[in-house]
């Protein structure tokens, strides 16, 4: 109790002396790392005026909050950045409020417009009665005027079904965070010249009617009155082993030449031997993989730009369908009953890629728990669900990848 009067004393006596922190910028309430594949993406950080452990009561938080993301993989994509939000408010939202703010997420999904690489920060500023405020490393990249629109990007990460439960625990710690990944999340700050490139995101496109302006003229050679200027000494160059040739005063006139006795007619030249066939070179080895060249190349660095334009319509059938491919496997999810009497809890994320029939053609773990009965059970409802519903005519596409969170949680 003690401990927080002194916490509730000193911030009224900040207030005092310095008025100016009842509008500070929001506090860091907790720190968390996103992984795929086993490989870390980016820093996670959420702000906001008070310290919260409650995942619902910072949602419903009328205050200034914030989200950060500081990349830390090489590089990440803006298909699937955008897919992650797509699918974490597909998950965490009723169809009604999807519906309400379908206009608002395909504006949102245009403001990344290229991928993001190591050290790039990301930030999505709630403020009341201004909306969602979006930058890329300082810089605004664009803004949606709906408070709500916020909460629906903020419970991707703690709302119901998070990017996973570690990730969502390490954000709500109530300022609570690890020195070692605070010192980590710090260090993380983009390039000036990194900067420069996110600025020339929003510079605006040159009139294709405007003439390209005309090169500098290229400055007309000095006068011959002009002074010149002393060309450089000529660096000192030790002397070769042969004797230097003597200059043009010293040269000695040439003597008449000497007749020479005319040379023997060659002999035709011996016929040379067919070279042998060189024997077929031995397999070798294939060198390292280029640690660069994983699965982040199999993601389009730019949104595709061949394909039909992102629209409400199809963005919203789209989150639709995929909410109604999750409740479709939750039909067939088991709780491994040795899981619980060994009080085993985790979440397993899974990459499912369906065709338009609804069939299976490729299933992965993207993120597994700590036990292997959990991980097991997590594909065998995937298997047991198929197929699953065919595509809507309103999703394109002759396939339809999803994610598919899965969160074994034993009753308190």
């Amino acid at each position: 109790m003690m401990k927080i009067l002194d916490k509730f004393t000193r911030r009224i006596w900040l207030l005092l002396i310095f008025p100016t922190l009842a509008q500070a910028e929001p506090i860091l309430n907790g720190i968390a790392t996103h992984q795929e594949l086993g490989k870390e993406r980016f820093i996670a950080a959420v702000y906001s005026e008070n310290m919260y452990n409650d995942p619902m009561a910072l949602l419903a938080s009328t205050e200034p909050r914030r989200m950060e993301l500081k990349v830390t993989a090489n590089r990440l994509s803006a298909r699937r950045l955008n897919n992650m939000w797509i699918e974490g408010m597909a998950i965490n939202n009723s169809a009604t409020a999807l519906e309400q703010h379908a206009d608002y997420m395909v504006e949102f999904a245009g403001f990344v417009k290229k991928r993001l690489v190591s050290g790039d920060v990301l930030t999505i500023d709630g403020l009341p009665g201004e909306g969602a405020r979006v930058s890329v490393n300082g810089v605004e990249v664009g803004a949606v005027e709906s408070d709500s629109f916020f909460t629906m990007l903020l419970a991707t990460w703690i709302g119901p079904v998070p990017l996973s439960s570690d990730f969502r625990t390490g954000l709500l710690t109530g300022g609570n965070v690890q020195p070692e990944l605070l010192g980590r999340y710090r260090s993380i700050t983009p390039s000036p010249e990194r900067v420069d490139e996110i600025a020339a995101w929003s510079a605006p496109a040159p009139d294709p009617g405007t003439p390209p302006e005309a090169p500098p003229p290229e400055p007309k050679p000095a006068a011959a009155v002009a002074v010149a200027t002393p060309a450089p000494a000529p660096a000192v160059v030790k002397p070769a082993v042969a004797a230097a040739a003597p200059t043009l005063a010293q040269a000695p006139t040439p003597a008449a030449p000497t007749p020479q006795p005319e040379a023997p007619a060659p002999r035709p030249a011996a016929p040379k031997p067919e070279p042998k066939p060189k024997p077929a070179p031995r397999p070798v080895a294939a060198p390292p993989a280029d640690p660069l060249l994983d699965e982040d190349l199999l993601d389009e660095d730019e949104l595709d730009e061949d394909g039909p334009a992102l629209t409400a319509q199809s963005l919203l059938s789209r989150q639709l369908y995929h909410s109604k491919l999750k409740r479709w496997t939750y039909e067939y999810l088991k709780y491994p009953s040795r899981a619980q009497k060994r009080g085993q809890e985790g979440s397993v994320r899974l990459s499912v890629v369906i065709d338009r029939q609804g069939n299976v053609k490729t299933v992965s773990a993207v993120q597994e728990s700590r036990y292997s009965l959990l991980n097991r059970e997590a594909l065998g409802a995937v298997k047991r669900a198929t197929p699953f519903p065919p595509m809507p005519d309103e999703v394109q596409g002759n396939e339809f990848t999803f994610s598919l969170p899965i969160v074994f949680r034993l009753p308190d």
